[in-house]
């Protein structure tokens, strides 16, 4: 019967997958990083990255040359040998995953609470609240100094933690600023938070991440004619003048 001798195939899979995943890390097309979360959240995505590249090389490698050595020789219509589990195999692939999961959660939960600043927005910050609609979005600016509602387009000041309930009237959407690596749902019928704190002035796409009907794609502020406009992170001077020319736009209708 023949075997298979896989240590070998496993020390050159991580060595192959090694090379692809520094390869997918070096050549990684990212968007630009805009918020003061975004570099912890793609040096961890850089960690998977090549984690995921030698997971890959060590499955492949050992496939094909399984698939090589066994496969069936021409005029060769025996069957196979008839084998009914192996208890320590199923052992290995049902722990080394879990392992796996495990160390994903344990490294990314306290980055995740890290980089959640909700706490610090409620104090000094930004609170705004998101509503999705097909096919669009509104902010409310709960800040009572700001007091602004249901305004189209969403306007922030840089290097100011911001705190958002996000809620939706009607499908499921999801706000994605690409920018600042920060993505929530818009699930009916409950409020989602997220947090973010804009570090670079400028203006950044807003994406709905959810498919969400047919005028799904007028959701994407990089999509030509789109009803959503993109995210403008601003001064905190060119806030206050936004904030006060809004309002007396509005006083004025």
């Amino acid at each position: 019967m023949k075997s298979l001798n896989v240590l070998p195939l496993v020390i050159l899979g991580t060595v192959m997958g090694a090379i692809i995943g520094v390869l997918l890390v070096v050549l990684r097309t990212l968007p630009e990083e805009a918020s003061a979360q975004a570099r912890s959240i793609d040096d961890l995505y850089a960690a998977f990255l090549l984690f995921s590249g030698i997971i890959f090389g060590i499955v492949v490698l050992v496939m094909l040359v399984a698939i090589f050595r066994f496969r069936a020789r021409p005029n060769d219509t025996r069957d196979g040998s008839n084998v009914h589990g192996i208890t320590w195999l199923e052992v290995v692939w049902t722990v080394i995953p879990f392992i796996l999961v495990a160390a994903v959660a344990f490294v990314s939960w306290p980055l995740l609470n890290e980089n959640n600043v909700s706490g610090a927005a409620e104090k000094s910050g930004q609170r705004i609240h998101i509503t999705g609609y097909q096919f669009g979005w509104k902010y409310t600016y709960l800040n009572e100094d700001i007091g602004i509602k249901d305004s189209q387009d969403l306007v922030v000041p840089v290097n100011v933690p911001i705190g958002f309930d996000i809620t939706t009237m009607d499908v499921m959407h999801s706000f994605w600023v690409p920018a600042w690596r920060m993505q929530m749902g818009a699930t009916p019928a409950q409020t989602n938070y997220a947090s973010a704190t804009p570090s670079k002035i400028g203006e950044f796409e807003i994406v709905c991440a959810f498919l969400c009907g047919v005028g799904h794609t007028q959701m994407n502020s990089a999509v030509e004619g789109a009803l959503v406009t993109k995210v403008k992170v601003v001064s905190q001077a060119d806030f206050d003048k936004w904030v006060a020319d809004t309002k007396a736009k509005a006083a004025a209708a």
